[in-house]
């Protein structure tokens, strides 16, 4: 496989960070299937699956990985309070966000315009199988393109959305649009939707005696608070209200939102082009 890396420069001085995975063997006929993944740390997980990839693989990222907490949101919402749970410091200083940085979802929807439009320069993929996927606040943009434009691509992976960010914004914003939704046209491939099974408590191995019991009730009441697994599931009762979606949601055994990813982001993609 072969991995071209480039950076598209931004007008505010700052520049998205792009890295492409193209499969071995020629390009089908139609071209590509093409998934693209917010986050290069994603990028890489989605890389290094062992069965290899259905089709070309787009990474990108805002150049300081830090920006996602402000890039992949609502303009407005970058400070401390809306972009951290309970208890998890926020970004350094607090506060918000400087005018500079206070980006936000539609124009880093923007930017992955411009990707996309190189991409297609570049590579040509099909044009019928295009997917975005997401982790935690990446899943939770790709949420907000799909019920802002939900023809810009075929089939959504939403991998552990962070649910509990803005006071639960993405059920708020999935129960205003919806019917919206419906009615402008689903993705044809569907959507995907999963968290991981310890997000909403602890993992066993988090009660051993390696860690504090004070650190321990931390992390626990910061997951009940953020309620990821109840959140999900939140969503999926919204989704399945839309006639003909085709729709995959579950909680995945064993993981933790670490961990998550693992067992959400390939095998998701994979699932979107087994379309009969």
């Amino acid at each position: 496989m072969t991995s071209p890396a480039f950076d598209l420069p931004q007008t505010d001085s700052r520049r998205c960070a792009v890295r492409v995975t193209v499969p071995p063997g020629p390009m089908p006929a139609g071209g590509w299937p093409v998934a693209y993944v917010l986050d290069l740390k994603q990028f890489e997980t989605m890389r290094a699956d062992p069965v290899g990839l259905p089709g070309l693989l787009v990474g990108l990222g805002p150049g300081v990985p830090e920006d996602r907490l402000r890039d992949y949101v609502p303009a407005g919402w970058g400070g401390a309070q809306a972009s951290v749970g309970v208890g998890q410091p926020g970004p350094a200083g607090g506060g918000h966000a400087a005018p500079a940085a206070r980006a936000g979802a539609a124009r880093w929807l923007r930017v992955l315009d411009q990707v996309r439009a190189r991409i297609h320069t570049e590579w040509r993929p099909d044009p019928r199988r295009q997917v975005l996927c997401g982790h935690s606040l990446g899943a939770l943009f790709a949420l907000y393109v799909m019920t802002h434009r939900p023809r810009a691509f075929d089939g959504y992976v939403l991998s552990s959305p962070s649910v509990w960010w803005g006071g639960h914004y993405a059920a708020r914003l999935l129960r205003r649009r919806r019917a919206w939704l419906c009615a402008q046209g689903l993705p044809a491939l569907g959507i995907r939707l999963t968290v991981g099974e310890y997000e909403q408590g602890l993992a066993p191995e988090e009660y051993g005696s390696a860690l504090a019991a004070e650190e321990r009730a931390r992390r626990l009441a910061m997951r009940q608070q953020r309620a990821m697994v109840d959140g999900m599931q939140a969503l999926a009762g919204e989704f399945a209200q839309c006639p003909g979606l085709r729709l995959d949601s579950a909680v995945l055994p064993g993981r933790t939102h670490r961990t998550a990813p693992l067992d959400a982001l390939m095998p998701g993609w994979r699932w979107l082009l087994d379309v009969a």
